[in-house]
C-alpha cells in the first residue's frame, strides 16, 4: 500500500482553477471568507483526503479521494445560484493539474437548495459537494 497523497496541492489547484474561471467580481476563499468580504463569493471547504474505498488496483495502489463543499454566497437567491452555477461549470468541465499526480474529472455528489444564511440574514447561500479523485503518476 502506498502512503496517501497530501491534499493541499490538489486543494490549491482547485482554488486556482476556480479563481481563474470566475469573473473578477466573484471572490473565492478557502474554509471561510473574511468578515468584510464583498458579495458575491464562494468558499471551498475541503476535507483532508483519504484512500478511495472503491477504486483499488491489482497492484494495491489506492487513489486519494478529496471531498469538498462549495458554499456560494450572494445578497439575493438569484445571485447565490448564479455563483453556484459558475463554480459548478468550472469544476465539472476542467480538470485540475497537480505535478506528479493524475487527477480525474471532478464529480458532483450532492447539492442543497438555495436558502437564507442562518448566520447572516442579509445573505443567501447555495451549497454543493464534490469529489476529486487522484493518484500518483
Amino acid at each position: 500500500m502506498t502512503a496517501p497523497l497530501e491534499s493541499r496541492p490538489l486543494v490549491n489547484a482547485i482554488l486556482a482553477m476556480i479563481d481563474v474561471g470566475l469573473p473578477s467580481t466573484i471572490g473565492i476563499y478557502w474554509a471561510g471568507a473574511p468578515t468584510n468580504a464583498a458579495t458575491p463569493y464562494a468558499v471551498l471547504y475541503p476535507d483532508i483526503g483519504m484512500e478511495s474505498a472503491s477504486d483499488r488496483s491489482l497492484s494495491d495502489d489506492v487513489p486519494n479521494d478529496l471531498r469538498f463543499q462549495v458554499t456560494s454566497v450572494g445578497t439575493t437567491p438569484d445571485q447565490a445560484a448564479l455563483v453556484a452555477d459558475k463554480v459548478a461549470t468550472i469544476l465539472l468541465t476542467t480538470v485540475p493539474t497537480v505535478a506528479g499526480r493524475r487527477v480525474r474529472p471532478i464529480r458532483q455528489e450532492a447539492a442543497q437548495p438555495v436558502r437564507r444564511d442562518d448566520e447572516s440574514t442579509t445573505h443567501f447561500i447555495a451549497t454543493a459537494q464534490y469529489l476529486a479523485r487522484s493518484d500518483r503518476t
